[in-house]
């Protein structure tokens, strides 16, 4: 099979690639290898994605307008998200919800799973296993969406993105809470947060690591402090971790987790891979691959590093986490970290501005 365009990866960054595509009028085809899949995930969207990618707010769960940072000490801090809610949704039905809406726009859906990958000269060529059998398939061009387990990206170059291993658990009674909680202490391993977090059938309650081993017995102190069941099923999970080297190589563009394109510290991705999605199309559909790139860095590449560099000092230890609290008891912090979560119409200098803020406040 020939094809013009062919999208590995039917989540978010994919069925976003491919809708667009097929509404520019090319010929695509999306694979996912099951789409029956429900993503572990506490199924977070900025509320923003919904206006800007005419995505049905019927698919909203919940509405969560706050969210509560707590300190190593107990010392909680409320922070209200003003226009810009975080969405709730069923993955599985906000996934399914995505790919119609491609094929809406005349892209073709496969389920199969992907296995190799050929580059070079001007087809490159796909190995897909379907329920048929083994089918190969040539594109002139191939996003990877394939999520933080890059099927394409290992075949491609020998590795996974760098990854953080989380856990989370889905409580439906005993529980309830409205707004996102995050929590720097003794069930937190070190480095990251544990959350508690609305979900569509209850509760989430997580945590995560870059040392895998130590997320269970953390969680599992998590859970006890909650004083919850002990006997709900778990399930684990890799998130990425960006660094900003990804974007093409050898004629593949990769998006969304398969590009690392979640955001430091909070590790936001639903919203992150539809943009990169879209950056990553207006690339292909102009015949420039460098063009992805630039759009991306221009878009968030400040964004990223500053919460990259807010994560890696104030997440070191208990005394920075401590610090990190208690600046948000000061209005201005709240105001400007909100715009710097949420929004794309920054009236405040990412690096200049927001640094000087922390300096300031951080030595009050």
């Amino acid at each position: 099979m020939d094809v013009d365009i062919a999208v590995i990866g039917g989540g978010p960054a994919g069925a976003t690639a491919a809708r667009l595509i097929g509404r520019a009028k090319r010929e695509t085809i999306l694979i996912e290898r099951n789409l029956q899949n429900e993503k572990p995930c506490g199924g977070g969207v900025l509320s923003k994605a919904f206006s800007e990618f005419n995505i049905p707010p019927s698919l909203i769960k919940k509405k969560v307008e706050s969210i509560r940072i707590v300190s190593p000490q107990g010392n909680a801090q409320d922070i209200a998200l003003d226009e810009t809610f975080l969405a709730i949704v069923h993955r599985q039905e906000f996934d399914a919800a995505l790919r119609n809406a491609a094929a809406d726009e005349g892209a073709g859906i496969v389920e199969g799973t992907f296995t190799d990958i050929h580059t070079g000269g001007k087809l490159t060529t796909l190995t897909i296993k379907t329920a048929q059998g083994e089918t190969s398939i040539r594109a002139r061009h191939v996003i990877a969406a394939d999520g933080v387990n890059s099927a394409v990206l290992k075949r491609m170059l020998g590795r996974f993105p760098r990854r953080v291993y989380t856990a989370h658990e889905i409580h439906k009674g005993g529980l309830a809470v409205d707004r996102c909680e995050f929590r720097f202490n003794s069930v937190t391993p070190p480095g990251f947060y544990s959350w508690i977090f609305p979900h569509k059938d209850g509760v989430s309650v997580g945590t995560g690591s870059e040392r895998t081993g130590e997320v269970d017995p953390f969680l599992d102190g998590l859970v006890s402090a909650l004083k919850l069941s002990p006997n709900v099923r778990r399930r684990g999970y890799f998130i990425p971790v960006w660094d900003g080297s990804l974007y093409y190589k050898n004629g593949v563009y990769f998006v969304g987790d398969a590009a690392g394109m979640a955001l430091p510290f909070t590790y936001e991705g639903i919203y992150y891979a539809m943009r990169s999605a879209e950056f990553a199309v207006a690339a292909l559909l102009e015949g420039t691959p460098a063009l992805y790139k630039k759009l991306w860095q221009s878009a968030y590449k400040k964004r990223y590093l500053v919460m990259r560099a807010l994560q890696r000092y104030f997440l070191k230890n208990d005394d920075r986490m401590e610090k990190l609290v208690s600046l948000y008891g000061h209005a201005r912090i709240k105001e400007a970290s909100v715009r710097l979560w949420c929004r794309d119409d920054m009236k405040i200098n990412l690096v200049g501005g927001f640094s000087a803020l922390i300096k300031k406040y951080a030595g009050a």
